[in-house]
């Protein structure tokens, strides 16, 4: 195999070194300030802070920092996890995925288009100012404006109107139905936020169980029991410290020595580790899907001849066998998983690997010599490099010559989200599980998860028709005609699903790893989840 070709463009970097003890000792005075801030009484003891006002302190080694949190939008796993600390929708989800009250107390629908929420009474934003029914509407209007790429953008196209009868009832009307638009709003990004946090700057002022009151740049930040949460005193925590561990062997090492009680992306290669381990637990879920981004604005990927030609040259087996030591499977068609009703059959394997078939494509679209682009990834997550570095060779044997382009995780999503790349790595999941989240993939505003300028009218119509839909059988026969014409105009080259994984020691009660595309929005589970006396060190 070819050595891996990186771009010298400035943009590239590599990943940020992990925490050394002079950062540790800044996290705890952190922690320390903050506390102190906030008039509460804290102890501590190896790890930092481990008590607020009698209740226990979390702390959490994160795969990355976080973008700057912006309203609704779509910033990456680690982000996302830091949003379910910090906001609240209208609806959320429970420990098993399912859809439950949230800011709203109850809600009923009329024709499957029009939603009533009843907000809980006397609700405030971190800030203390209050959250009514204006807040409420204001910010799902937000969402719905196109301009803003929310991340559950494609669950509001349809949007009428918002209606506030009074302070505590929010009515939204859907131009037509929509069987997945709960499940959307239970996403962390749709949580609402003040008025003031609409203008796309940066916010982290929510109406979560959590609330920021301190932060290091590149170190880590400070959460807080927040007593205005809406249901406050059954949150066991008194916060969550959290550390940013870039580098997975050295987020897999702060968990096993103690430095932390729970660590998210566990590294593939450390399952067993982990799993074998005395006092640790590995809480995984499959469902996550790697795959490649075309940006079809750039010739020859403008082509679903060349489309398909980069699909067939992976070797999926390889990917799942180097990249995530087996705790992964080939996928070769839409990314409908296995155990769903809607899941087709026939278009599974559309894409299997065929190098010989994707050399004659290429002939035929005019590229019998191959060509040279580049492909994005990212230094920041190993397993996406990882992933990018055995496409490459994979793509050189059918003659397309690829650089690797690997910034930092932020910079790789702005440049995903502007079209700045030829092809791009990605992994991710859809918002919901309903079939549904295949929207997410092919329409809307650009994002950094779609193939950059796609678009196909009778996708487009299968999709609408698939959410108007109300019988199961009907929406069968629509998302099979679906993956059909996914797998015929190749959108984007499916790789494989992967298992998620969090970890966490013994001393962690009530956490739970949603199932599937939830896996995500896990942090949600944090309000429900406690500390045990156990001592933290092993």
């Amino acid at each position: 195999m070819s050595p891996p070709r990186f771009s010298a463009s400035p943009r590239s970097s590599t990943a940020p070194p992990r925490p050394g003890p002079a950062a540790f000792s800044r996290r705890r005075l952190l922690g320390l300030a903050g506390a102190l801030a906030a008039g509460v009484t804290l102890a501590g003891c190896r790890g930092g802070a481990t008590a607020v006002d009698g209740r226990p302190v979390l702390s959490l080694g994160l795969s990355s920092e976080p973008a700057m949190l912006k309203a609704g939008a779509d910033q990456g796993a680690a982000a996302l996890l830091v949003v379910s600390l910090l906001h609240r929708g209208l609806v959320g989800y429970d420990g098993r995925g399912e859809i439950t009250p949230a800011l709203a107390s109850e809600w009923h629908s009329d024709e499957d288009t029009v939603f009533t929420f009843t907000l809980r009474p006397e609700l405030t934003f971190h800030d203390g100012s209050p959250l009514t029914s204006a807040e409420a509407a204001a910010t799902l209007r937000h969402l719905a404006d196109p301009a803003n790429s929310a991340r559950v953008s494609s669950a509001l196209t349809h949007l009428a109107e918002v209606r506030t009868p009074d302070a505590t009832t929010v009515v939204v009307e859907l131009t037509e139905p929509n069987a997945a638009f709960l499940a959307y709003l239970a996403d962390p990004s749709a949580g609402m936020v003040p008025a003031g946090a609409l203008s796309g700057a940066p916010n982290t002022v929510g109406a979560g169980p959590f609330r920021l009151v301190a932060e290091d740049n590149g170190i880590g930040m400070t959460l807080e029991h927040f007593g205005g949460y809406y249901d406050a005193p059954e949150v066991a925590l008194g916060g969550v410290q959290i550390a940013y561990y870039a580098d997975g062997t050295a987020r897999t090492n702060a968990l096993l020595s103690g430095d932390v009680d729970i660590i998210d992306f566990v590294p593939w290669e450390n399952f067993r580790t982990i799993s074998r381990r005395s006092g640790y637990r590995l809480a995984g879920q499959s469902g996550l899907v790697m795959y490649l981004a075309f940006n079809v604005t750039r010739k020859p990927f403008d082509d679903p001849r060349v489309r398909r030609a980069v699909a067939l040259a992976v070797n999926r087996d390889s990917v799942v066998r180097t990249v995530f030591s087996g705790h992964a499977r080939p996928v070769a068609g839409p990314p409908v998983p296995t155990v769903s009703e809607y899941h087709d059959t026939g278009t599974a394997d559309a894409w299997a690997h065929d190098p010989a078939a994707a050399r004659r494509l290429l002939a035929e679209a005019g590229h019998p010599g191959g060509f040279s682009a580049t492909l994005l990834t990212t230094s920041q997550y190993a397993f996406h490099q990882d992933t990018a570095v055995s496409v490459q060779s994979d793509l050189e044997r059918v003659g397309i010559r690829v650089t690797l382009e690997n910034p930092d995780y932020a910079t790789r999503i702005q440049l995903g989200n502007s079209g700045d790349y030829d092809l791009a790595v990605n992994g991710n999941g859809g918002i919901v599980n309903d079939p549904a989240f295949l929207s997410d993939f092919l329409v809307g505003p650009a994002n950094y998860k779609r193939s950059f300028g796609y678009t196909d009218e009778r996708t487009e119509e299968l999709l609408v028709e698939g959410v108007r839909a109300t019988a199961a059988a009907d929406r069968k026969d629509i998302y099979t005609a679906l993956q059909q014409r996914i797998a015929e105009t190749v959108p984007f080259a499916m790789i494989s699903d992967r298992e998620q994984a969090f970890a966490h020691t013994d001393r962690v009660r009530g956490f739970g790893n949603l199932p599937g595309f939830l896996t995500f929005d896990s942090g949600y589970t944090f309000a429900g989840t406690s500390l045990t006396d156990q001592e933290r060190g092993r």
